[in-house]
């Protein structure tokens, strides 16, 4: 992963300016609905981009569909996965959740089969939306579009697996004790159990693209490294504010969410100066040039 830091700095740094960052220049006229530019041809008329909306909708509907009923069938080992952290935790995680409803068996086969097929589905889906996007879009643009979901999706997917084997094992043993601590039987509802992880992992998932957003915030002028390396306390607040509420009241349990946190905003400033240092660089260099 650190190889790559060195590439993704300079791709940073290769952008196109920002009108924040580049020499005020006189406001061209707005181009119509679907003006590609000068490097992309004609003019698509409105009802042509609506045409096309509606045809990206029913793909992704149609893939939706398809995925769901996909990872219905396969519910089940669905379930074995998600339950797996439990494994490790408790002896016979089968006495530890419960089905209390007469149709909560149905009703949470459906849930895990909408969250599986979406993500069975997600790499479509970022392809249709791709594909009704990019033809709009200049090439620069393309160039700084397609990377980014790129390596959003590689922190989106990091950040989720790190949830998944080391900190939702380390929360659920922390409840476990504490409960037996209180002299309470762990059990706990079914559905209960898989809104936990799921958001748990969803919730870690996004925090893990906030070094991505902050990065490019920092390269189109919006924000400066400076100022995101005065905000380093606010950083270390706002990563121990996260680490109490989603992780159990353990210091232990926050230690391990806290500190990856902390590490991740301490590596995002410091890309943040070598990105800001090195668009710097090459705006000299053009403007030399």
């Amino acid at each position: 992963m650190l190889r790559w830091l060195p590439s993704l700095v300079d791709w940073f740094a290769k952008l196109p300016p920002s009108a924040a960052a580049a020499p005020a220049e006189p406001k061209a006229a707005i181009p119509p609905v679907g003006d590609t530019g000068p490097d992309d041809g004609a003019t698509k008329p409105l009802v042509e981009h609506l045409e096309d909306l509606r045809g990206m909708l029913i793909r992704i509907a149609a893939a939706l569909f398809v995925g769901f009923n996909v990872c219905l069938i396969f519910a089940n080992r669905i379930l074995a996965y998600l339950e797996a952290p439990l494994y490790r935790v408790v002896p016979n995680p089968e006495n530890c959740l419960q089905s209390l409803n007469v149709t909560d068996s149905f009703v949470l086969a459906v849930q895990l089969a909408l969250y599986g097929g979406l993500i069975l589905t997600m790499p479509l889906i970022i392809y249709f939306i791709a594909d009704f996007i990019l033809p709009a879009l200049r090439p620069k643009e393309r160039t700084a579009i397609i990377p980014s979901f790129i390596i959003g999706a590689i922190l989106f997917v990091g950040g989720a697996a790190a949830c998944y084997y080391a900190m939702i094992p380390q929360t659920l043993k922390a409840f476990v004790k504490y409960s037996v601590w209180l002299g309470i039987k762990p059990q706990w509802t079914v559905s209960s159990y898989i809104g936990f992880v799921t958001q748990f992992m969803l919730a870690v998932g996004i925090t893990f693209e906030v070094p991505l957003v902050i990065l490019i915030l920092v390269r189109l002028g919006v924000l400066q490294a400076a100022t995101v390396a005065r905000s380093r306390r606010i950083m270390m607040a706002v990563a121990v504010v996260l680490a109490a509420v989603l992780a159990p009241p353990d210091p232990l349990s926050m230690l391990i969410m806290a500190i990856p946190l902390v590490v991740m905003f301490e590596i995002t400033i410091w890309l943040a100066k070598l990105v800001e240092s090195r668009a710097r660089k090459a705006r000299a260099a053009s403007r030399a040039g």
